[in-house]
């Protein structure tokens, strides 16, 4: 506590001593331009979307290759084996038990031809599944059977073209078990117990608050949804009116891709109809900003760097029959299906089996259309019932939305209670906590965490190499302003500026600073101040920051770039996790060159470089100070100080490009600053899961075990932790901690 009373008295003093209420800056913002204006604006504007527009193609082709390669029978069999092994890697694995599934039927609905069975069941204890079972009452038992998982929809099962669908195949003499995808319909995740509504409103999606911190715990919310559709298809398949040998599965959209999960993981599954799910990930990634919405279970982390692209997934599939239906406005890109029918016809033409592959598009937005509907129904005669049919859908009434529940309230969590998503979760936080105390025991756990960091991170080991290329230099009064980019990888460039005074030669102290996000917040004169007292200060921007923001933004005006879940950079952060290289560890990269750079100049004390970040770069920092030993100082502000934190209650708003997929397997971000003991550390405005700055009494509470690895290392004086309101207050607390280490040697 009184090393932030410490820094406390310091900020204050700075704010009246070195930051006059009234100054006349002299450097301005544009002139830190490195790229705007120039010719090379328009070549880096949508840097970053190229890049990974790139590695995802490059990706692809390499998987497409692998998958070809397996020509013989025997070949593609151990191909679809291992492939299917790494997909079941990638999301988590699946629970190890199959429970009692505790069926319970709590209505019934008779209508001309069917009745709807109103069906709950427990996928796991206390997590109940809601369903409708479609059973004909025309037509002699056992029947062929339809799985019908449900695309997102606040309706669910109840949906209206649901329905019609549902209706349309019960008429045709199919029992049907349509049952609601987590967090939709009656099984809502997050709900308003006061005014008995939804917890989330607007374009804050329950998938993507579920998803996006479910990667931290190794997982992906692909594995909640799939477990429900095979324990959905273990009820299916109990029941004497089924016939267990025809069973086929559907949905569009979000069900779409449970349909080809679920079909590529259960041979019990016959014949699969896809609908508006396929396309390819390269082609999504090119078209994400027409659906901005995040969907962790679509985007399962390190899926094409496994060399698995839509065309893999449906290719475990085969021989079985697979329907690809399509619409040709869709934001699924119909040139991503075309390219991926195109591969799978070779796979089906290889193992004999090309009439079990159809694709059908018809000239509309995303949506399970009448045209799409009856292509299905033809499909699933032709493969389950052996009949080569013309199918034309019947008149349909559709049922209210409450006639369909299955709950007294339409909803679980307020009829039956039982266990949410986030209890599980948090659940597994916990064993993981667990896990990682025993660790942190062993006196390897400390020497053994930059490998760790830089694993989840998804870095080379390579050496780290400069390409400098100098754009020209500006002055401001005496302070010299050289502009130039660093190359860190084909495609990505760091613009760079170096601040120093004019006529000093030797050898100084260097400031490396990140900016965040666009930079709005930094203040030229707090650079300007430093190099007038003769520091270098180094300005960079990671990609995807400062001056490489994307012009380009999503298609919803209402999102931001840097909405934390469903902006331009949360795009970023999906697509490079498929890749299997977090957008962190990119950035981290980023900054790894900017210190290498450095380190490399000689008018740089190599011995007395500071690396400041501030906001979404802090982290970045953090990294790859932790990787980078010769970084004598550390200054972060208004960072996160635990990815654990994130599980502690239903809401966070830190983004979802600072989350690390399964860095809480080896490590949680205290142990990332306790790395950096005993070098000197400031810790500027921690922030809770919420992204609000902690008081002074939460922030030493929260970094006391960070503290406890300083003390360890005789060194409890260099770590300092403060609380700053106002942003003149910052900024006085940055110049003044970094100034105090001119006389450190």
């Amino acid at each position: 506590m009184n090393k932030v009373r410490s820094l406390s008295l310091l900020l204050a003093l700075c704010v009246a001593a070195e930051v006059p209420a009234q100054v006349q800056e002299s450097l301005r913002s544009r002139d830190l331009q490195v790229l705007t204006g120039t010719p090379l604006e328009k070549q880096y504007e949508e840097m970053l979307q190229n890049y990974l527009q790139d590695q995802a193609a490059q990706l692809a082709a390499k998987g497409h290759d692998r998958m070809r390669a397996a020509q013989s029978p025997a070949d593609f069999g151990r191909w679809q084996e291992e492939t299917r092994r790494r997909f079941l890697e990638l999301i988590g694995g699946l629970p190890t038990e199959k429970t009692p599934l505790n069926v319970r039927l709590t209505g019934e609905v008779r209508r001309d031809g069917y009745t709807i069975r109103k069906v709950i069941f427990e996928s796991r204890p206390e997590f109940y599944v809601t369903a409708n079972l479609y059973v004909p009452a025309i037509g002699t038992a056992p029947f062929p059977a339809v799985l019908a998982p449900c695309g997102h929809s606040l309706e669910g099962k109840a949906a209206d073209t649901y329905q019609r669908l549902f209706i349309g195949l019960v008429k045709h003499g199919y029992v049907v078990l349509a049952y609601d995808a987590l967090s939709q319909g009656e099984r809502m995740q997050f709900w308003d117990f006061v005014f008995q509504h939804r917890g989330l409103v607007d374009k804050s999606n329950e998938h993507g608050l579920l998803g996006i911190r479910q990667m931290l715990l190794g997982q992906n919310l692909a594995r909640e949804l799939i477990w429900d559709g095979l324990r959905s298809l273990d009820y299916l398949t109990s029941l004497p009116e089924v016939d267990a040998a025809r069973i086929g599965v559907t949905g569009n959209s979000g069900g779409g891709a449970l349909t080809t999960y679920i079909a590529l993981l259960d041979r019990r599954v016959k014949a699969a109809s896809i609908v508006t799910f396929l396309s390819s990930i390269p082609k999504k990634i090119e078209a994400r900003d027409m659906d901005s919405e995040a969907d962790p279970e679509q985007d399962i982390q390190g899926l094409l760097g496994a060399g698995i692209d839509h065309a893999e997934l449906v290719a475990m599939i085969a021989p079985r029959p697979v329907l690809i239906g399509a619409a040709l406005r869709d934001f699924f890109p119909i040139e991503g299906t075309r390219q991926t029918y195109g591969e799978l016809q070779k796979v089906y033409a290889r193992l004999g089996a090309s009439e079990r592959l159809k694709m059908v598009a018809f000239d509309h937005e995303h949506k399970y259309s009448q045209p799409l509907r009856e292509a299905t129904t033809a499909w699933f005669d032709r493969w389950l019932k052996g009949q080569e049919n013309e199918v034309h859908e019947p008149i349909i009434e559709v049922e209210q939305e409450s006639t369909l529940w299955c709950t007294p309230t339409g909803q679980v969590v307020s009829s039956f209670g039982g266990k949410r998503l986030l209890d599980i979760h948090q659940a597994e936080a916990k064993r993981l906590a667990a896990e990682l105390a025993k660790r942190r025991l062993q006196a390897s756990f400390r020497r053994e965490l930059a490998g760790k960091v830089r694993e989840r991170l998804g870095l080379s080991s390579a050496p780290v190499e400069v390409r400098a290329r100098a754009l020209g230099e500006a002055r401001s009064g005496d302070v010299i302003i050289e502009k130039l980019v660093l190359e860190t990888e084909p495609g990505i460039v760091v613009p760079v500026r170096v601040l120093r005074p004019r006529g000093v030669a030797a050898r100084r102290p260097t400031v490396v600073y990140l900016r965040d996000r666009d930079a709005a917040a930094d203040d030229p004169y707090v650079l300007e101040t430093l190099a007038r007292r003769g520091w270098g200060v180094m300005v960079a921007d990671v990609r995807g920051f400062g001056e490489t923001t994307p012009h380009r933004q999503v298609a919803d005006s209402r999102m931001y770039c840097f909405h934390p879940r469903d902006g331009k950079d949360a795009d970023f952060a999906y697509a490079a996790s498929s890749l299997g290289r977090p957008l962190l560890g990119m950035r981290v990269w980023d900054a790894l060159h900017v210190m290498e750079y450095a380190q490399s100049r000689a008018d740089v004390d190599p011995k007395r470089v500071v690396l400041v970040g501030r906001g979404w770069a802090g982290l970045t920092a953090l990294f790859a100070a932790v990787l980078d030993g010769r970084v004598a100082r550390i200054a972060v502000e208004g960072v996160p100080i635990s990815y654990a934190e994130l599980f502690s209650s239903e809401m966070y708003a830190q983004p979802a490009s600072l989350v690390l997929p399964g860095a809480l397997r080896d490590f949680d971000l205290e142990d990332v600053y306790g790395a950096l003991a005993p070098r000197p550390l400031l810790v500027l405005n921690p922030e809770d899961a919420q992204t609000k700055k902690m008081f002074r009494a939460q922030a030493e509470r929260a970094l006391e075990p960070v503290r406890r690895n300083y003390e360890a290392d005789a060194a409890a004086g260099h770590l300092q932790v403060a609380v700053a309101p106002s942003e003149r207050e910052i900024e006085a607390g940055l110049t003044g901690w970094i100034g105090a280490a001119k006389t450190v040697q």
